[in-house]
């Protein structure tokens, strides 16, 4: 219905929508290049490209963090890395 918040006729898609509103400042010698790329990346990109760029980061964190679970020898640790990425 025209005029009427939230009721332009298209249908939700599947899954929760996440917002990122904050700054992250870069620290040379701390922070590696390759995220100041990344981050450049980031800003260049608009739309769903900025979207593709996002996932891929993610997923491949979320991989390199659980290969460390899975290879470190404390118990402990690698039940809390499992535990927070189970949902993955």
């Amino acid at each position: 219905m025209a005029g009427v918040s939230g009721k332009s006729g298209r249908r939700k898609g599947m899954g929760d929508v996440y917002r990122f509103t904050f700054y992250y400042r870069f620290v040379p010698g701390q922070d590696p290049p390759e995220l100041k790329e990344l981050l450049e990346a980031v800003l260049a990109a608009k739309g769903r490209k900025r979207r593709d760029i996002l996932r891929a980061a993610l997923l491949g964190g979320a991989k390199q963090a659980h290969d460390t679970a899975q290879k470190t020898e404390d118990s402990r640790a690698e039940a809390m890395f499992e535990a927070m990425f189970e949902s993955f």
